[in-house]
């Protein structure tokens, strides 16, 4: 059965407990890195949400590896932090939607 996983701070897993989510807790980017790969070689369908900062944090051949990947998906989870802008809320939310879908979606009024 597929199933979402979260790979989240300490600070911020219990809003996602909430949710229903099955929570991992690393409070650096390292730990977010060993338990992503734990999650990986487990092989099971689902959703993998890594808090962006791990996400980007993440070495190139692994980053690679998920982002060409679609079992399990993995997929950066904004951190909520201020000051990043609108526009840059907008290319999150396009990204993620591109990886779910596949395709690459624009709205009207929305530069390239």
């Amino acid at each position: 059965m597929a199933r979402i996983t979260v790979i989240t701070t300490s600070d911020l897993a219990p809003g996602f407990r909430l949710t229903g989510a099955r929570v991992l807790v690393a409070d650096d980017a390292a730990r977010a890195e060993r338990l992503l790969r734990q999650e990986l070689e487990e092989g099971r369908p689902g959703i993998i949400a890594l808090l962006e900062p791990f996400y980007h944090a993440l070495p190139e051949d692994l980053l690679h590896r998920i982002q060409t990947e679609y079992e399990p998906l993995v997929m950066p989870l904004p951190d909520g932090l201020p000051g990043r802008g609108q526009i840059a809320r907008r290319q999150r939310l396009a990204e993620m939607m591109r990886r779910v879908i596949g395709y690459s979606l624009t709205f009207r009024g929305e530069e390239a």
